[in-house]
């Protein structure tokens, strides 16, 4: 069990919480299992994708909200077009109803997993994002605005948390400005000081760092071509410093989805996988987090995972959690 806040607090330092972000592949029945047994291990946060026809985060969250009692339930993220911002607030504001307040509502572009199935184009997105967060306050908070009007007797959560959940700076400045907090997910170690900075341009507001984590070799290979598909969706400066072409990374995103690995393992080398991506035994990796930490201060650190078994990755980042604390209060 990871050392608790009194521990923490002993130790002359502020623990950042600890999370667990999955793609919503498994079936839903284990990632509810998943989330009552990263409670239990003492993750503070479980995160969960939108990713179009996958897995529902939202009943998801709402079967675990019961069963559960302190864990933070997340979805990072959710677009602006696949559902209106109005029925995004409702159903985020019933799974905080459920939870006593522990809803975290992650809100972001999208990108061509989650839109690509539907034939949805990313029609301005810093607007459509920028205009989703402005309903989704009127919603919760029972307020009037363009694009709504509560009915008497509305139905409100005013104290819902809307995170931003994107790689590009103008996301960054729009968090910083407006949203409750910032999820940084699959940000290059290279590039996470900018992007941190960019966050907190305007105020400074929590900061959630999530990275890629395998444990095991055999699954880093497998994991290694599939890493061009977040690459695709990522803004200039992160393939510019990574030393990558769009055009070639989105012919390789391509070439993946219709079974050819070639180009993306081909693109993937050791540097930039490395830079993506933390590997190795909880050991090694609770090392990295804790180095992290140090130098970044995130109100959460976290681990993202695409699995078949969420369980086992919550019960290996519980370990490497622990060691991430024994390192930062040693």
């Amino acid at each position: 069990m990871a050392p608790s806040t009194a521990d923490a607090a002993s130790s002359g330092r502020t623990s950042p919480r600890r999370g667990v972000w999955v793609f919503p592949s498994a079936p839903a029945p284990a990632l509810v299992d998943a989330i009552v047994a990263a409670e239990a291990l003492g993750v503070d946060e479980f995160w969960i994708g939108d990713e179009g026809p996958a897995r529902d985060p939202f009943a998801v969250l709402a079967a675990a909200a019961r069963l559960t009692s302190r864990i933070r339930l997340g979805i990072a993220v959710t677009n602006p077009y696949l559902r209106h911002p109005m029925t995004t607030a409702i159903e985020a504001m019933t799974i905080d109803e459920l939870s006593n307040g522990r809803m975290l509502l992650g809100l972001g572009p999208g990108g061509h997993v989650a839109l690509g199935p539907a034939g949805v184009e990313r029609s301005r997105p810093l607007a459509a994002v920028r205009e989703a967060l402005r309903l989704i306050r009127a919603v919760s908070r029972g307020e009037s605005t363009e694009g709504y009007d509560p009915p008497p007797g509305a139905f409100t959560r005013p104290g819902l948390q809307v995170h931003i959940g994107s790689r590009s700076r103008r996301f960054q400045e729009l968090a910083s400005r407006e949203a409750d907090g910032v999820f940084l997910g699959g940000i290059p170690r290279s590039a996470l000081g900018q992007t941190i900075a960019w966050a907190h341009s305007v105020r400074t507001i929590p900061l959630g760092v999530y990275s890629t984590g395998v444990f095991g070799e055999a699954d880093a290979e497998a994991l290694r071509p599939r890493m061009i598909m977040p690459l695709a969706d990522s803004p200039d400066h992160t393939l510019d410093a990574l030393g990558l072409e769009r055009v070639a990374v989105r012919a390789a995103a391509e070439a993946l989805l219709e079974g050819d690995a070639t180009a993306a393992q081909r693109l993937m080398t050791d540097e930039i996988f490395d830079d993506l991506i933390i590997s190795g035994t909880p050991d090694r990796i609770g090392g990295e987090l804790a180095a992290r930490v140090e130098r970044f201060a995130p109100s959460t650190i976290g681990l993202t995972f695409t699995t078949a078994d969420p369980l086992r990755v919550v019960e290996h980042s519980a370990s490497a959690f622990e060691v991430m604390n024994r390192r930062l209060h040693r």
